[in-house]
Formats: structure tokens, sequence, C-alpha cells
């Protein structure tokens, strides 16, 4: 016997571009360079690459779950990148390259920090604290790593891998949301030249705070 209803079941759209959620997510983080995001719309996105709004929200659900997908995806190029080039780097190698990541990232995607604020520490997801919890576990784990790092020298100083994960966040973090600071401070610099001037003057700067002597 036929039991249907004779309603369908919802699936992904039909007639829409060959898009996937990787794809749309790139697409959001495009438009989000030029865009900020209280601004931007699902019909922006849609017609960026040219699909339904209903395939945005087969994915994510809503404009919030894009924005926090985007957010997650930026946030573990951040962090598994620096775990890749910590492998087989010395302290002060690991330290700039994880520094200039940052500062790199957040340059090239300049609502970095709001999204996160937004959408990580401030978000609605149903379970933010373990979403937090694993971003902020990650990230002192990198900074334990550095810590693990130094040559081993008598007098080394106590550092809580915390504060360090805290600090050398917020000083990158800063570089890409302080940029009228920046231009009134080092007028006629470049971004380029002033994003490796002051990845290299931080990196020293917390390489001395961790007891080590710049090469």
């Amino acid at each position: 016997m036929d039991t249907s209803t004779g309603k369908k079941k919802r699936g992904r759209p039909a007639n829409t571009a060959a898009i996937g959620r990787d794809g749309l997510i790139e697409a959001t983080l495009g438009l989000l360079r030029g865009i900020a995001p209280t601004d931007l719309t699902l019909q922006d996105i849609a017609r960026q690459v040219n699909v339904d709004p209903a395939l945005i929200r087969y994915y994510f659900g809503s404009k919030d779950g894009l924005l926090r997908a985007a957010t997650l995806h930026l946030l573990d190029v951040t962090q598994l990148g620096a775990q890749a080039l910590a492998e087989g780097q010395g302290v002060e190698a690991m330290l700039y390259g994880r520094i200039r990541l940052i500062i790199d990232i957040g340059r090239q995607n300049p609502h970095f920090l709001q999204l996160v604020l937004r959408e990580i520490y401030q978000g609605n997801d149903p379970q933010p604290g373990e979403v937090l919890d694993l971003i902020a576990q990650r990230g002192v784990a990198l900074a334990d790593t550095l810590l693990q790092a130094r040559p081993a020298a008598p007098g080394l100083p106590h550092i809580d891998a915390r504060m360090l994960h805290v600090a050398l966040v917020g000083a990158c973090t800063f570089f890409a949301t302080a940029q009228p600071l920046f231009g009134v401070l080092f007028a006629g610099s470049s971004d380029d030249v002033l994003a490796e001037q002051y990845s290299r003057f931080l990196t020293g700067l917390l390489l001395r705070g961790v007891g080590v002597q710049p090469a």
C-alpha cells in the first residue's frame, strides 16, 4: 500500500551549479574581503557562484551557520598551518612562522577577528563551549610546543602556555585591525614592509620574554 503523503523529502536543491560546501565557504570568504559580515546576504553569496540561495540553506541552515563555518575554516587554516610550520624547526623559526601566518591571514581577511568574536566567542551555536574549547586547547598546545623547543639553559623562566597563546594571538590580530594607527606611526611604509618589520619585532620580543636570545 502506498503510504506517501505527496511531500518531497528535503534534499540538495536541483538545478544548481556544481558547487559544494567548500566552494560556498571560499566564495563567502572572498566576498568578506570587501563586505562586512553584517552587510553580507545569502543573495550576495548565491549570485557570486550562480546558485540558488536554497543550496546555502541546505548546507548551513542560515547565514549565521555559513559565517560560523567560514570562521572555523580560517581558524583551521591558521592553527593547522602553524602545526605544519613547527615541524623540524627551531624555536625562533617556529615563532616567526606562526606570527607571520596569523598576520597574513588577518591581512587577507580583514574581518577575521570580528568573525571569531561574533561566531565563536559570542555565537549562538548549540554547542559553543565544545568548539571554543577545541580551538583554545589547540592554541595552547601550539604555545606549549614553542616553550618545549627552547634550548636547554639554566634559569629559563617558567611561562604559562595559556598566557603566551593569548598574548601572541592578541598582538598578531591587532596588526590587521589597527592599520589606521600604523599608517599614522609609519607614514610612507608599505603594508608588506610593515608586516615583515612587525613580525620580526614581535618574534624578538616574545623570544626574549620566554628566555631565548634571537639569533
